[in-house]
């Protein structure tokens, strides 16, 4: 009865919230990404962030300026620049309905990050007009982990607190600064800056301070395209970024630059050193790196930058006509041995204190054919690796792309992010089919198909692996106010050398009666080895112009047999972050958020609130996270000034 009230509850629930462009682009977008690296995923949303608030004119932005957006695609891009070249510059971004690869949904995705504006002929100083971003989040738990309550647990308070701040001087210069600390960690132990010049000379861009990389198909480094296998593979890495995010593990401290050498050729280089976390040997050698982040208890404070780590790199690039040909190569050394331990599956890690990896990139574009690879090897293990994809755009309507992928189990880059079932580009061999459609107008269908094999034992494995996994998902306008998404996901893998089969499904319904009101219902199913799960979730958003305020709310109701079969779920979360969240067992979850902005936008605060409640444990969690109650709830606080 409980249960019963509790739905009818949520399907009662009205008009709470419609949503901005930039939170509904960001919750359609990520809404399939459930599993993915949530800290990688930030740091995206970050550079997205700043893009939305500062528009490129679609007249003026170059390919790399392009290649920022993850749907895009390199034949998109083309298209848009050859449409400018042969009718001039785009007077609205209307046209871009005349630009033959650039379907519906696509075009409503460039309206948050670009405009068209006519190119002006002006003094070009390389310090415009200042922009200051500050922002800060604090987030309170209403409740005690066991960690608290231990003499021998954490060592700080249970808050967490960051600072960001950031500044743009016209389109030459950005800087930014960032400061954290986790709950349970007694200082402010993560930080970082960094500053970049863009478009000065021959300086086709340079960064001072934290920055990720990303070059060819990112088999020797990757990092800063999104990617997904629920979206085309359609993207080469876009060079060296600028670190924003709060990310601790994945950037790389010191200085990089791109020199444009000519129209045809680019020149990067770039060197880091940073220390990182590690669990050593009793013999002082490093075991595993650490990429938590964590140093809350006393021996996470011993892991704490125990390691030192040295990188110097390049990549060269030339482009012309459609075609691209790049090579990226970079050496690192270690202060400390690397000795992975003698388990099986960490036979193939890198041992030592001194690695390098190559590799040879190409590409080429015209029209509706997109072809593009890379080839590397790596002096860990004296592996090879290699990646190819294939993209045809059959018409407006119709995207079909194929990926091949080879990475040795004796290949190894510390700071390779390619297409893979695994974590690393690493002991893996697959084909990937991808299919972006819409048949009929207001039916978008995207599917795929990925065979991938591990010849090496993975964790929890005795023997070389195989595994399939499928998807069809179907999105359909029923009415201009009514939108009906079904999908439907197998995935086949071998774990504990078994078989297991999931099979995840999904069916959303969302309602936009007015342009400020959004209701959404969501219902999840997870199925594997007999055991089952499912969640109900309804959300709704309002915004209001005055005063300028924005609300959202997501209720769910989640059963499962157990851990095996749990949900993911995509939540509301704070401007500018992602919240996601896997649960099992029997319980109900909510969100409540509240914007505020000033009329003028320089000012905005925010409040969240989220609960979870078991109806089967009295407490959850284990060790030091454990809380002994059915009941968890948090708070979180954001404000934001803009001068």
């Amino acid at each position: 009865m409980r249960c019963l009230l509790f739905l009818l509850g949520m399907l009662c629930l009205s008009p709470l919230l419609a949503q901005s462009d930039w939170t509904g682009f960001v919750e359609e977008y990520t809404s399939d990404m459930e599993r993915a690296e949530e800290e990688d995923l930030q740091q995206h949303l970050v550079e997205l962030k700043q893009l939305s608030e500062h528009p490129m004119n679609i007249n003026t932005a170059t390919v790399d300026d392009f290649l920022r957006l993850p749907f895009l695609s390199e034949a998109q891009i083309e298209q848009i620049h050859a449409y400018i070249y042969i009718h001039g510059q785009m007077q609205t971004l209307d046209e871009l309905r005349l630009v033959p690869l650039i379907d519906d949904l696509t075009r409503q995705r460039l309206l948050l990050f670009v405009c068209a504006e006519p190119v002006r002929q002006e003094a070009d100083r390389l310090l415009g007009r200042l922009h200051h971003d500050i922002s800060t989040r604090l987030d309170v738990p209403l409740y005690y982990r066991v960690g608290q309550q231990r003499a021998d647990g954490y060592r700080g308070d249970a808050l967490y607190h960051r600072i960001r701040y950031e500044l743009n001087a016209g389109r030459h210069l950005q800087a930014g600064l960032r400061i954290e600390k986790d709950a349970g960690e007694r200082y402010y132990d993560s930080y970082g800056a960094y500053a970049m010049l863009r478009d000065v000379g021959i300086v086709d861009k340079a960064i001072v301070g934290d920055y990720r990389i990303g070059f060819g198909e990112g088999l020797v480094v990757g990092g800063s395209i999104w990617q997904s296998k629920s979206t085309p593979p359609l993207k080469t890495q876009g060079g060296i970024r600028p670190m924003a995010s709060m990310d601790e593990t994945n950037f790389l401290r010191g200085a990089a630059v791109t020199l444009a050498l000519g129209k045809r050729i680019k020149l990067s280089t770039f060197a880091s050193y940073r220390k990182r976390d590690a669990t050593l040997t009793d013999e002082g050698e490093v075991q595993t790196l650490r990429t938590d982040g964590y140093h809350r208890t006393s021996s996470e404070w011993e892991r704490r930058r125990n390691v030192g780590s040295g990188v110097l790199g390049g990549n060269i690039q030339w482009q012309a006509k459609g075609f691209h040909l790049g090579a990226t190569g970079y050496w690192q050394k270690f202060s400390r041995t690397l000795n992975p331990g003698s388990q099986r599956y960490r036979a193939i890690y890198p041992k030592g204190n001194s690695f390098g990896a190559v590799g040879l990139n190409y590409g080429y574009t015209r029209y509706r054919l997109s072809l593009a690879g890379e080839a590397a090897y790596s002096s860990a293990g004296g592996g090879f690796a290699t990646i190819n994809r294939a993209s045809w755009s059959i018409g407006r309507r119709y995207v079909l792309s194929a990926v091949q992928r080879f990475y040795s189990y004796q290949y190894y880059s510390f700071y390779s992010s390619s297409l893979a079932e695994n974590s690393n580009a690493q002991n893996e061999s697959g084909v990937l089919v991808h299919l972006q459609a819409e048949p009929l107008t207001g039916l978008q269908v995207v599917a795929y198909a990925d065979f991938f094999h591990h010849p090496w034992p993975r964790y929890r494995m005795t023997h070389s692996s195989t595994g399939q996994e499928f998807m069809l998902q179907g999105s359909y306008a029923v009415s201009r106010k009514h939108t009906l998404l079904a999908r439907y996901q197998i995935k086949r893998k071998e774990n504990a050398d078994r078989m297991e089969p999931h099979h995840r499904m999904k069916l959303r319904w969302t309602c936009d009666p007015t342009g400020r009101l959004r209701l959404q219902t969501t219902g999840l199913v997870h199925t594997v080895l007999g055991s089952k799960g499912f969640l109900l979730s309804q959300s709704a958003r309002l915004s209001l112009e005055k005063p300028k305020l924005s609300l959202a709310v997501q209720l769910g109701y989640f059963n499962t047999d157990d851990y095996l079969s749990r949900i993911y779920l995509q939540m509301p979360a704070l401007y500018s972050s992602i919240s996601s969240a896997s649960f099992f067992g029997h319980g109900m979850t909510g969100v409540l958020t509240c914007r505020w902005q000033s009329r003028n936008g320089r000012w905005m605060l925010e409040g969240r609130y989220s609960l979870l409640r078991y109806f089967d444990r009295s407490e959850q969690g284990t060790g030091l996270q454990q809380i002994l109650s059915p009941w968890k709830n948090d708070l979180s606080f954001q404000t934001r000034l803009k001068l």
